[in-house]
């Protein structure tokens, strides 16, 4: 990296440099402008690319064709050098895959997509005019709330916001019109948050309602399930066919935990059938409603209600004299 140095305005170029030495040259170049992180490319040798790198506004785009290589940024990056900034990805002609948060997006031309260098990710690129460009956190965290969480997802186009997106973009890059002029570059680069926070607000509420609805279907399984011992976070994310982190995103939402809840249902319905007399013994409600051991039962419904199953089956045999 000794002869790279980051510039508000720059064009690279492996054409000049020695086959040996291009992919070094291209790596060195690329964390010189965007985020520190390890890089591999398929064929080292035969590689080629070209990176631009161009301020607008309050924005910094760098456009990129290159043959394909990956991107690893991990937690001895986020330690060594640490990166608050958000990269918004539009392929246009180019494909690959990203991978952070759990998330795992399928890259193709056209794709319009959110990174975040705050934390760990795999990212493989390749092909002609793709364009990153950097955001500063702050100017999204302050247009839309959980932007963190929205990562790895390639926006919808169904979605208000997106293709008006695209299209901005995709003119921006190609014409110096919008480069060279401040008060024109950050009207621009407002738009552009503008349209962003719009695409990812709506993209987010189509999340949410499929998590509630999710949420919705889970209370349910737990509360006709509570018998059975092996209930599960791994058991609930199988049971509706999606991952454990889907399974807390949705419970996060209502500021619970998936356990949690097991729990504190099975607690309620052990009150409730002690105190409908639906039971002989503490032990059999225990059995019936998932625990298995006995004092352990005993000992949470005590915390959870200030009194023991003992003293509420023995106040409901005392009343039915």
């Amino acid at each position: 990296m000794g002869n790279i140095h980051a510039l508000s305005d720059a064009h690279y170029s492996t054409t000049s440099v020695d086959t040996c030495q291009r992919f070094e040259f291209w790596h060195d170049a690329v964390i010189a402008h965007c985020i520190t992180a390890d890089s591999r490319a398929n064929t080292a040798n035969s590689f080629h690319g070209e990176l631009d790198v161009r301020s607008m506004g309050l924005l910094d785009i760098c456009t990129m064709s290159s043959s394909e290589h990956f991107w690893s940024r991990t937690s001895k990056h986020l330690r060594s050098s640490p990166d608050d900034d958000l990269w918004l990805g539009f392929l246009q002609g180019g494909f690959g895959q990203l991978e952070q948060g759990g998330r795992n997006a399928n890259l193709s031309a056209n794709s319009l997509f959110l990174y975040d260098a705050g934390q760990s990710f795999k990212f493989s690129i390749g092909g002609q005019s793709n364009h990153l460009i950097r955001i500063p956190r702050h100017l999204l965290n302050s247009r839309v709330e959980g932007v963190e969480h929205c990562t790895a997802i390639v926006l919808n186009d169904s979605r208000p916001g997106v293709i008006p997106l695209r299209e901005m973009l995709r003119q921006v890059v190609h014409s110096s019109v919008f480069l060279q002029d401040d008060e024109r570059s950050g009207r621009c680069s407002q738009t552009i948050l503008d349209l962003l926070a719009l695409s990812i607000e709506i993209q987010d509420l189509g999340t949410k309602h499929a998590e509630c609805d999710l949420y919705a279907k889970i209370m349910n399984f737990i509360r006709r399930n509570l018998a059975d011992h092996q209930l599960s976070l791994k058991s609930l994310a199988e049971a509706h066919h999606v991952s454990t982190r889907t399974v807390t995103r949705a419970f996060a939402r209502h500021q619970k935990s998936p356990m949690s809840v097991v729990w504190h249902e099975r607690l309620a319905a052990s009150r409730n059938a002690l105190e409908r007399g639906h039971v002989k013994s503490v032990s059999q409600v225990a059995l019936d409603y998932g625990f298995s051991d006995f004092s352990h039962f005993s000992h949470a419904f005590r915390n959870e209600y200030g009194t023991s199953p003992q003293s509420l089956l023995r106040g409901r045999k005392v009343d039915k004299r």
